[in-house]
């Protein structure tokens, strides 16, 4: 066993201090001990000169070597906590043992001499040498500690993570925000621990923070960890939340663009960060030559998704980026983004209704886009139920409309989003978004368009989604509801849902539907309660959770896939499933049947035509003739 190996070079001078003065207190303490015990027995101290100059040596190499065994050269005076002082008790309690023993057999080994020792000098040895140690270990602390109270009008702050990312936000901090004083960093990089960055140590590890907060007086923790993994920011959030004190994060590596990091930068904790997965490995090559230099289409350019599709794609200069969205407001807010942001890149936005044929062909017309992805649908499940008829001519004849006029546009591919919802549909949007998924599919094998699908869950922070109506019911006072205890949904940030889609359109050939990796599925309630703890309150004692009921065409656990189907890519997040296409021209016809039936408000023999089309269709009967 190595006791004094070194795993940082860089300890090697304060290690061997730290023995050194640790000999030199164990032996001051049996000299002090041995000195009283003369006095206090009335005989000349010149008596004991024998004994010390045995058991001396002893004592300190058999201090030294337990100490080493105990580990307490590899943690720092200035941090010394409990744990530190719980260990010296046990080290210098059993080398007070092991010393005695040693002179023992010594003494009843020399057979010149016997010389005299007393049971109570190592007693007493005992008590001091342990409170020397303690003091000496605690006493760079209670300096540390000192002046950290005696800096005014400072904040302490501790900055998780000692990459790139928290030595520019050290840079920063130092040069425009004095208010703040970094006491340390914290890393769990082994190579890192106990370095000094800039004049700012690194403290310790994630395990470590709780003690480090308290040793340091942080009144503020900053997390400087772009790629760090939701699990890893829970866990800061989570010990920050028990102490009372403020925390706050970076962007992840996907929200900065230019790779620099400003205090500007640092926000608040979200849930989304909290759900933060491991960064999406994209083929950045294979999107780039997908993408550059073409002149690419964007459906519900001004949504949630669509408005990060555009940011993605942007990212890859394409020659020219078509703005499609019903929504004037929406339209505007990412066409302002778009042009500060990328202000070489061509922007074409229009207000356009994707049901709307003569406004498709003129648009189609004028730009002739190589790439389309398809995002705009009404996709909210009750509002739906109550909308039937909008539901399929939204969906389903918008999809026909703006797929077919790619089709006669020559489009090199057409790129379909789509939802869980469509499998074993319960709900009117699902089965409308399975409609879209089976024509697109049928008129891939009529088009020299690749027709391709992407389906996934739920997208966390997307327009109807459970969260912004949590934090709306937190923000006053609660209650937050939760449809059902047992309710579980996949669900998947908009960004690594943006970025899987462009994978996706690489890879496809015509005719697939992709399903991204959407992980386990969340119960709704757990996300109730992380989102409620994030916020600063207690589930159940500031903010109360109320179950409702499953409202009209929800399910309690939705799929992917339709048993079984999926097939492996080259993606390890990507799946496909390849299913026969319907003949083109008998589904066109029904798909017009259905659509004219809704156009003209024949609600019953829509749904009737629908149930043809998509057999697998459970409609909720609740909602039917109301």
């Amino acid at each position: 066993m190595k006791i004094f190996s070194l795993k940082n070079p860089n300890r090697g001078p304060l290690v061997w201090f730290m023995i050194i003065m640790d000999a030199v207190l164990c032996a001051a303490s049996f000299l002090i001990v041995t000195f009283l015990h003369s006095q206090s027995a009335n005989q000349p101290f010149g008596n004991y000169f024998e004994m010390l100059r045995y058991v001396l040596p002893i004592v300190v190499t058999v201090r030294l070597l337990t100490f080493a065994y105990f580990k307490l050269y590899r943690s720092g005076w200035r941090y010394a906590g409990l744990h530190d002082a719980v260990n010296i008790f046990k080290a210098v309690s059993i080398s007070t043992l092991i010393a005695f023993a040693v002179t023992v057999v010594v003494s009843s080994k020399i057979a010149s001499t016997r010389f005299y020792y007393s049971p109570y000098i190592f007693i007493l040895d005992w008590i001091v040498a342990t409170v020397l140690i303690v003091t000496m270990r605690f006493s760079m602390r209670l300096k540390k500690e000192f002046l950290a109270w005696r800096q005014t009008g400072r904040e302490n702050v501790l900055i998780v993570g000692a990459g790139d990312a928290g030595v520019m936000l050290l840079r920063e901090i130092v040069a425009n925000m004095p208010q703040y004083a970094v006491r340390g960093f914290i890393d769990d990089d082994p190579g890192k621990q106990n370095m000094i960055i800039q004049g700012v140590p690194v403290l310790g590890t994630r395990a470590e923070l709780e003690t480090v907060i308290h040793t340091t007086f942080a009144e503020e923790v900053f997390i400087a960890i772009p790629s760090a993994s939701g699990f890893a920011i829970k866990e800061v959030a989570e010990i920050c939340n028990k102490l009372g004190i403020k925390y706050k994060t970076l962007p992840s590596v996907n929200d900065i663009v230019d790779g620099k990091v400003t205090f500007s930068d640092l926000r608040e904790v979200d849930i989304l960060d909290v759900l933060r997965r491991d960064p999406v490995e994209l083929d950045v090559h294979a999107i780039k030559s997908n993408i550059q230099g073409k002149r690419v289409l964007v459906t519900g350019a001004g949504g949630s998704i669509g408005s990060e599709m555009c940011r993605q794609i942007a990212v890859f200069k394409p020659e020219e980026l078509i703005l499609l969205e019903l929504c004037e407001f929406n339209l505007y807010q990412i066409d302002r983004e778009l042009k500060a942001k990328f202000p070489e890149l061509k922007i074409a936005p229009y207000i356009a209704d994707i049901k709307n044929e003569a406004r498709l062909s003129a648009i189609f017309e004028k730009h002739r886009p190589q790439i389309v992805f398809h995002a705009a649908a009404y996709k909210h499940v009750p509002i739906m139920e109550l909308n039937p008829l909008e539901a399929v001519l939204n969906n389903v004849k918008g999809t026909y409309q703006i797929a077919s006029a790619a089709d006669r546009a020559g489009c090199e591919e057409f790129i379909q989003i789509s939802t869980d919802k469509a499998v074993k549909p319960s709900s009117i949007m699902g089965a409308t978004k399975r409609v879209a998924e089976k024509f697109v599919q049928s008129l891939n094998t009529i088009s020299a368009t690749r027709f391709v699908s992407v389906r996934f869950g739920n997208v966390l922070g997307s327009s109807g989604s459970v969260l912004p109506l949590f934090k709306e019911q937190i923000a006053k006072g609660g209650p937050v509801t939760v449809t059902h205890p047992e309710m579980t949904r996949y669900f998947m940030l908009i960004p690594e849902a943006a970025q899987l889609v462009l994978e996706a359109a690489t890879i496809g050939e015509g005719g697939e539907i992709f399903i991204l990796n959407m992980g386990e599925p969340v119960k709704i309630v757990d996300l109730a309660t992380q989102v409620i703890q994030l916020m600063g309150k207690r589930p159940g004692n500031d903010i109360k959770i109320v179950f409702t009921d499953l409202r009209p065409g929800e399910k309690l656990h939705e799929e992917l896939v339709y048993d079984g189907t999926e097939e492996p890519t080259k993606m390890k997040k990507i799946m496909v499933t390849r299913t026969t296409p319907e003949n083109y021209e008998e589904l066109k016809e029904k798909i017009l049947d259905l659509i004219d039936l809704a156009a003209c408000g024949n609600e019953s023999a829509m749904r009737e035509e629908l149930l043809k089309i998509v057999p697998e269709y459970t409609p909720d009967l609740s909602v039917i003739g109301n």
